[in-house]
């Protein structure tokens, strides 16, 4: 039998650890899958998923060959179920829409190039969000089945009904998505107007700007036009004015100009150009919207002290039930999900044939959502996040409404000062105390008396 010393197990531990680590080290990928990265990898970053682009089933990070970014989360998302082929054929064909093609630089390109039109399979599969419902070649064949777009016969390719002509590409337009993005401007809105013509100065802008604002809102401040042709203005909180600032045009020196809302990174730089005295502002007014904000809602006929109580409900409604449980229709949180839907942007066309609601998994991922059940079985997902965003930008506050006590007082009062008004009269003119006009006085008592009943 062999001795080891301690040194000697310990450089033989040493080794099978260092051996065992060698296999942990990631494989090659196959000829098949670097075949795949390197026919997007070159255009990922125009895709309208890699951007940001929100996609009727939820937004992705979708640019095809990015494995390197995050690989965990990816694999997680794909331990969810798979996709049923409604929602499979809902995102295909929003990938070959005028509504995403307008913006998607990678698949107009792709689908452009093709004499015929058409889009590999093979492209629309990389996309995240093909990846995260587990789609595969054939279940897009069989969810297109009843589309309006055309397949090849083997199933390789895709393109739009009659080879449809491509929209024609627009620049992306900006989406916040900072949960407190509707908030920015709640001390007043800060705005630029870009491609102010060189003869042009602030004064121009600011006599522009004014005309067109409403009666009794002045300007705060305007800055110096910079040497490309920009602009920022910030104005006082007024009813509507994120609305007004971005339908705003004027015209400088024959050409017309829009203003753009300021956010994000923009927002932040501009603020900082201020004179302290325009940010204090500002904030004050911020803290002051905040206040007037922070107040009891009403939703149905339901209360809240506010839109995060609510925002909490809704929350607790949905991880108190289990997969596929349906709301008790003449229970309270049925009633309460259902009066939200109304605040939804589509909440006319979505409640339509409803005929019940029920919590389930969500067809985005390992996140869970409601479901509105229709006539004749269908189901469609319905976005809650939209419907409280909705009731934040505009609140349905509690109405504070006088008792009858606090009405009737006032009246009754009245009526005391009236007799006692008249008493004075008579004592005037009569040079007799009132106080000593046994029936006037009797008179007033009774009134007292009602007021203290009231």
């Amino acid at each position: 039998a062999r001795s080891f010393s301690p040194a000697h197990e310990t450089s033989a531990m040493a080794a099978m650890i260092d051996t065992s680590l060698k296999r942990k080290d990631p494989e090659p990928e196959t000829s098949a899958e670097a075949s795949v990265a390197t026919t997007v990898a070159p255009v990922a970053v125009g895709t309208a998923e890699s951007r940001g682009q929100a996609s009727p089933v939820g937004k992705e990070n979708a640019a095809p060959n990015d494995k390197g970014k995050g690989d965990e989360p990816g694999a997680k998302r794909l331990k969810s179920a798979p996709a049923g082929p409604a929602v499979v054929r809902k995102q295909v064909e929003y990938y070959l829409s005028d509504e995403n093609l307008r913006h998607d630089k990678f698949f107009s390109e792709k689908i452009a190039s093709d004499a015929e039109g058409w889009l590999e399979m093979s492209l629309i599969l990389s996309c995240n969000k093909m990846k995260t419902m587990r789609a595969t070649k054939e279940d897009v064949v069989a969810a297109l089945k009843d589309s309006k777009l055309e397949l090849k016969e083997d199933g390789s390719a895709v393109r739009r009904p009659g080879n449809a002509p491509l929209p024609k590409l627009e620049a992306k337009p900006q989406h916040q998505s900072k949960k407190n993005s509707m908030h920015a401007h709640d001390g007043g809105v800060v705005a630029g107007i870009k491609g102010v013509p060189a003869e042009q100065s602030w004064m121009q802008v600011k006599e522009q700007v004014k005309g067109k604002l409403p009666e009794k809102v002045n300007l705060w401040h305007v800055s110096e036009v910079n040497d490309k042709g920009q602009c920022f203005l910030v104005a006082p909180p007024f009813e509507g004015d994120v609305r007004f600032f971005e339908g705003l045009e004027v015209e400088l020196g024959g050409v017309k100009v829009k203003a753009e809302v300021c956010y994000g990174e923009q927002l932040q730089q501009t603020l900082k150009t201020l004179p302290k005295h325009i940010r204090d502002k500002r904030e004050k007014e911020s803290r002051k919207r905040q206040k007037e904000r922070n107040r009891p809602i009403v939703v149905g006929s339901q209360k809240f002290v506010n839109v995060g109580a609510l925002r909490g409900k809704v929350k607790e409604i949905l991880n108190s039930r289990s997969d596929g449980e349906a709301l008790k229709p003449e229970g309270t949180d049925f009633k309460l999900i259902k009066a939200l839907l109304g605040f939804h942007p589509k909440g006319a066309a979505k409640s339509e044939g409803t005929t019940g609601i029920k919590v389930a998994k969500s067809p985005q991922g390992d996140t869970r959502c409601f479901f509105l059940l229709k006539e004749g079985g269908a189901e469609e997902d319905v976005s809650m996040k939209k419907c409280i965003d909705a009731v934040e930008l505009n609140p349905p506050y509690v109405t504070v409404e006088k008792s009858k006590g606090e009405a009737a007082t006032p009246a009754a009062a009245g009526v005391v000062m009236a007799i006692a008004g008249a008493g004075e009269e008579v004592g005037k003119s009569t040079g007799v105390d009132p106080n000593q006009d046994s029936e006037l006085a009797a008179k007033v008592e009774q009134a007292k008396d009602e007021a203290a009943k009231a």
